[in-house]
């Protein structure tokens, strides 16, 4: 018998969760599948120097790199119970590639990360069994793999700092010669709190340019992987640490116990002094101490000239603790990613100017790297017109990379947006070659604003004042098509396939008066997608200029649960509602239950066995459902 009480339990706790290159003539910078490493750090100065300009005389940041003490267990058990429960998963774009999540459930403990606090608990009794905390920061995700749990964290430390840097030319000395007190001036804010300082320069006795900088304070920050063995509820275990200082996560993904990290670093932007120009990290897998990035693990490779970062990948096996990350860094950045079982893409957006008719055009450039043996291998890239929406805009199927787009041109004289969907081929090296691109999707003005691929289908969702709803036969990558659109009011931000032919779309009412288009709620509707032409089966709306849900957004926020052997499906949404006089709003869960044959007139169907404190039960004539507030002293019957 389905326990109803749980899964509501676990809905509504994952709910509260979430709101809680190496040469020095740049003339000659490299092109096509030219990618290599650096010599010397040197080498790699002055080709930075000469790629972006000389920043020396930067503000440069100092202060102390970051590590925790590691505790480790050479010793992990592997006597971890078996999973045997059914239990619902996060909400991953590709069967096999796992993405993090707030919170987690093996079907005997829940795992939360909230904010700066990471909880376990246990399922059937709802009792903490194991708390961690960090300081100063806030924890972005975890993983659950085979007794372990992977916490990534974003943390930073503010020191203040007091030392003076003396600049002789393009010498820098930090001994402080005797010189006038009033050399440098102090500058403060209304509250009389120092922020910066200001540059004095005077001309020394042999001619020599002296030019003084102070340093009051200092904000350091970092990412932080932090592996726990959990084997032994009793006697939990950090067995692993990485950080990577003054580096943003992007984002992560696991394949099987192989984690992979993508980081953006900036480093090279205050400045190419010896020491902070070049990434740094800790592994404690082979030291406790941070770790310049080997310069032989330093790539330039295809860009435009305009490399102002440094692009981070790292895998990892979370199951082995003495092994060393795969770390490699790549001159560039990124702002996107997609994976598959096979690649990884990367994606920077990027706009270019043509003088002659004065116009600005938006452009893509999107890297693969393959994995091979567990690790990340640059093999080629791309450039399309526009940029991708998300990362569901992005696929991989059959060796073909999809990417959906939506592209911009502006001049003095026209404003154009487009819609296509391009098919490169993600097998060959060097260059990603276009198979083909359908383009003309949505009418003028129209842009994208959800995507889902299916295999050979794709629907694609456009939108300025109604919801064209596209249906694309992909199978032939040479010949895409479009099989028929469905228009409605609203639109769709989040698609969800339930089953082959039924689709669930989550996104907002919108009516359109005098021309200008307003939204009115959140809308939930599900299409029957078996003929060419989708169909709209039927709808439901929570009504509310102002009502929105956080799936449109983020996609691990739409929770959703088929129990083994059942011909239905749970899916559950978080809404904001605001009062009519808009005074204050409600946090609610609305549950639905989608049955897979959908003859049936009741299309979203509440059981009736279970009920919450201060629950409110509303009725239509095609469904019944609940509205529930969310909140942390919840409690169930």
């Amino acid at each position: 018998m389905i326990n109803i009480k749980k899964i509501l339990t676990l809905l509504l706790l994952g709910v509260i969760s979430l709101f809680f290159v190496a040469c020095n003539n740049t003339n000659n910078l490299p092109t096509g599948d030219n990618v290599g490493s650096f010599s010397s750090y040197e080498q790699l100065k002055d080709y930075l120097e000469e790629l972006n300009g000389d920043y020396t005389k930067a503000n440069i940041l100092g202060g102390e790199m970051y590590a925790d003490s590691v505790a480790m267990d050479e010793e992990s058990q592997n006597n971890y119970e078996s999973n045997t429960r059914d239990y619902s998963k996060t909400n991953n774009q590709v069967e096999g590639v796992e993405e993090a999540d707030r919170i987690l459930t093996d079907g005997y403990h829940i795992y939360i990360a909230s904010g700066n606090q990471f909880y376990i608990v246990n399922a059937d009794t709802l009792d903490i069994e194991f708390t961690y905390s960090i300081d100063n920061g806030t924890f972005d995700g975890l993983y659950i793999y085979n007794g372990r749990v992977v916490l990534i964290s974003y943390e930073y430390t503010y020191t203040e700092y007091d030392e003076c840097i003396y600049y002789y030319d393009d010498s820098v000395i930090y001994d402080e010669p005797e010189i006038d007190s009033d050399e440098t001036d102090i500058v403060t804010n209304p509250d009389d709190e120092v922020i910066t300082t200001t540059e004095d320069t005077k001309e020394s006795s042999d001619t020599e340019t002296r030019t003084k900088v102070c340093i009051n304070w200092t904000y350091t920050y970092g990412t932080h992987i932090r592996i726990f063995d959990i084997s032994d509820m009793d006697n939990v275990t950090m067995n692993r640490e990485l950080y990577f200082d003054s580096s943003y996560l992007i984002d992560t993904r696991m394949i099987d116990q192989q984690l992979y990290l993508v980081l953006n670093n900036y480093m090279m932007n205050y400045g190419l002094s010896d020491e902070l120009f070049v990434p740094s990290y800790l592994d404690s897998a082979v030291s406790n101490d941070i770790m310049k990035m080997p310069i032989d693990k330093i790539y330039y490779m295809p860009n435009n000239g305009e490399s102002y970062g440094y692009l981070i990948l790292a895998s990892l096996d979370v199951a082995n603790d003495s092994q060393e990350a795969d770390v490699k860094t790549y001159l560039g950045s990124t702002y996107r990613i997609y994976m598959s079982e096979n690649n990884l893409y990367t994606t920077i957006y990027r706009w270019e100017y043509d003088e002659t008719d004065e116009s600005y055009s938006h452009y893509t450039d999107i890297l693969r790297f393959e994995i091979v043996d567990g690790k990340l291998e640059y093999k080629a890239l791309a450039e399309v017109d526009g940029s991708p929406l998300n990362q569901f805009s992005m696929d991989e199927y059959n060796g073909v990379f999809r990417i959906a787009t939506t592209g911009y041109f502006y001049s003095n004289y026209e404003a154009t947006i487009t819609n296509q969907v391009y098919l490169l081929d993600a097998t060959t090296v060097g260059e990603m070659e276009q198979i083909s691109v359908l383009g003309g999707l949505g009418k003028p003005n129209e842009q994208i604003f959800s995507v889902r691929y299916s295999g050979d289908i794709a629907y694609v969702v456009t939108f300025e004042q109604s919801d064209p709803l596209y249906k694309l036969d992909l199978s032939d990558p040479h010949n895409p098509v479009v099989l028929g659109e469905l228009y409605e009011e609203g639109v769709s931000d989040y698609l969800h396939e339930i089953t082959d032919n039924l689709l669930i779309g989550i996104g907002r009412q919108s009516e359109t008066i005098d021309g200008w288009t307003r939204f009115t709620g959140v809308k939930v509707s599900l299409y029957d997608t078996s003929e060419d032409t989708p169909v709209v089966l039927d709808n439901y709306l929570v009504e509310g200029d102002y009502s929105y849900t956080n799936v449109i957004y983020d996609q691990k926020a739409f929770l959703s649960f088929t129990p083994q052997g059942q011909d239905f499906t749970y899916v559950g949404i978080p809404v904001f509602e605001y009062y009519d006089d808009y005074s204050a709003y409600s946090q609610s869960l609305y549950l639905f239950k989608v049955y897979h044959s959908y003859s049936s007139i009741h299309m979203f169907d509440m059981s009736d066995n279970f009920s919450l404190v201060n629950s409110q039960e509303l009725n239509s004539n095609y469904y019944s459902y609940w509205g529930y507030p969310i909140a942390k002293d919840t409690e169930l019957d």
